[in-house]
């Protein structure tokens, strides 16, 4: 037999719990980002998450499971605006291999170009925190190699390059760019190039794998 529903109990001082569960998630991911992409994850405990916050710590355990779990919802949720941002890769009839890839590079790494804390959190300090979460990062360079191969298929389709190049060639693209953002983010600030060289760099790459030149 179905209990009645009783309003009452989806509110909380007047707030819907639902909308008021949304919200506490929301502080405490933007307070992750600010300190596990500034102090560091191993060194944020809960209470400091919390506190940022204003969220209570019974509150945090009632969301999530422990420091873990949001860790991991960050990074998710991180991992899923990038793979946005290669989805939503359109591709100008008149653009030339070099400015179609340049273009997609400053689409998907934008983000962690214009926010250190976002590239620390993906790239850093999810390393190694958990076999769980290391699973979880493997199955995320997949994928986004994967997103990858597909822009290739559009770039080919679209008479930018003779074929997609397939095999490993994402994969191998995927790792490298990483290592490229690990040590762009570990670098003092001012030993690090402009953005837009950085970008620069990276398409140069790409487009060589893909069998173009660097230059239009």
């Amino acid at each position: 037999m179905t209990a009645d529903f009783n309003p009452e109990a989806e509110m909380w001082h007047g707030t819907d719990r639902f909308k008021r569960d949304q919200d506490r998630r929301q502080r405490l991911l933007d307070a992750a980002l600010e300190l596990y992409g500034t102090a560091g994850y191993s060194a944020t405990p809960v209470q400091a998450v919390c506190r940022l916050a204003k969220v209570s710590t019974r509150s945090f355990y009632q969301l999530y499971a422990d420091h873990h779990e949001l860790l991991t919802r960050l990074y998710l949720d991180l991992n899923e605006e990038v793979l946005a941002a290669i989805d939503a890769r359109p591709i100008d009839p008149g653009q030339d291999l070099l400015t179609a890839t340049r273009t997609l590079v400053a689409q998907v790494l934008g983000p962690m170009l214009t926010d250190d804390r976002k590239a620390r959190v993906m790239e850093v300090e999810t390393v190694g925190v958990s076999v769980v979460l290391e699973q979880q990062r493997r199955l995320t360079i997949r994928r986004l190699a994967a997103a990858l191969d597909d822009a290739f298929e559009d770039f080919a389709a679209a008479g930018l390059i003779s074929s997609a190049p397939g095999g490993l060639t994402s994969l191998v693209l995927i790792g490298g760019i990483t290592e490229a953002l690990v040590q762009r983010v570990q670098s003092e600030p001012s030993e690090r190039e402009p953005v837009a060289d950085f970008i620069e760099q990276i398409t140069a790459v790409i487009v060589r794998f893909t069998g173009g030149v660097s230059q239009p």
